[in-house]
């Protein structure tokens, strides 16, 4: 049987789609579409990534935090390349859809459609379009978020991201500005906290490679983060302190990540001195929560990079 076919079958039934914690917008995006086609709940181990929010709230999303999978009849998990990315929240049986081009989970998948393309949005997209499903302005604004976020604003895709979401915005009667509008900060305190981190920005070079690091005083680090990978920073990494607990971002140029085969996430992981930490995301994204001293981590995350690209660094 088709996994299509499979996907039509659930309609009716006892439905979730799970995505992996801290979910990004591709997550979230593919998740509704598929959540709205076959009748579904939603859920997340632990969290949604901060910069979904916007998102979230456009479409009125109700997310389930650390859903009990053992009460459904069907689970498709959706962009997660890894069990340690559902936490305790990994089902005994589910389905899955994927991109990411290392992927660990499937092979404990019932089935699925794996296919290591630019997000998960598209694939979910072109799914939909073989069942021939109805697409109207909330289906095509999630899925059209994932693409758009997953490329990094098309700095990077493959022919049929660009495709999927030329159609999405065609059929839907969505433009490129209403997307964009999801990702774009309207406090003018959270852009001025944007500018004086970018200011305030050390700049290393390494290998070549510019490393940029901040701190920023509001909790938008992925903005922040995003903000000086768009001036150029082939490494954009961005702390926030509340209290006790640090939140990083970085972003990793693709051309960087290819040649010296860097997987954000992973560096998180196995980063000196970040064990104690929570971290997620994929090879050119990634966050960190942890308990701990901010500027200690910068440091660290400084120092790994100066190993990793064999220079000594040239600090501005």
């Amino acid at each position: 049987m088709m996994f299509s076919e499979t996907i039509s079958m659930m309609k009716g039934g006892q439905n979730l789609v799970l995505c992996h914690d801290q979910a990004d917008s591709d997550a979230v995006g593919a998740a509704f579409a598929l959540a709205r086609f076959i009748g579904a709940d939603i859920g997340v181990p632990q969290a949604v990534a901060t910069h979904t929010h916007k998102l979230l709230e456009e479409l009125e999303i109700n997310i389930l935090i650390g859903p009990d999978v053992s009460r459904y009849e069907h689970v498709v998990v959706v962009d997660t390349a890894a069990p340690i990315q559902l936490k305790s929240s990994l089902p005994e049986r589910f389905w899955l859809i994927d991109h990411h081009p290392v992927n660990t989970l499937f092979a404990q998948a019932l089935g699925g459609l794996y296919d290591p393309v630019s997000s998960t949005c598209q694939l979910v997209y072109r799914l939909l379009k073989e069942l021939n499903a109805p697409f109207d302005r909330q289906i095509g604004l999630a899925l059209a978020a994932g693409i758009m976020t997953d490329t990094i604003n098309f700095h990077k895709g493959d022919p049929e991201a660009f495709r999927a979401f030329g159609e999405i915005l065609e059929v839907c009667q969505l433009t490129y500005e209403e997307v964009q509008r999801l990702y774009v900060v309207d406090e003018r305190k959270d852009r001025g906290s944007i500018c004086q981190a970018a200011l305030n920005a050390r700049k290393y070079t390494f290998g070549g490679y510019h490393v940029l690091v901040t701190e920023i005083d509001s909790n938008i680090p992925t903005f922040a983060a995003r903000a000086l990978f768009d001036l150029g920073a082939d490494v954009s990494v961005v702390g926030f302190t509340k209290g006790e607990e640090v939140e990083i971002r970085m972003y990793l140029r693709q051309e960087l990540a290819e040649v010296h085969h860097l997987d954000a996430a992973e560096l998180f992981r196995t980063m000196p001195g970040m064990d104690a930490g929570t971290a997620w995301g994929y090879s050119l994204f990634a966050g960190y929560r942890a308990r701990g001293e901010l500027p200690g981590l910068l440091r660290a995350i400084v120092e790994r990079f100066s190993q990793l690209l064999q220079e000594e660094s040239i600090g501005k």
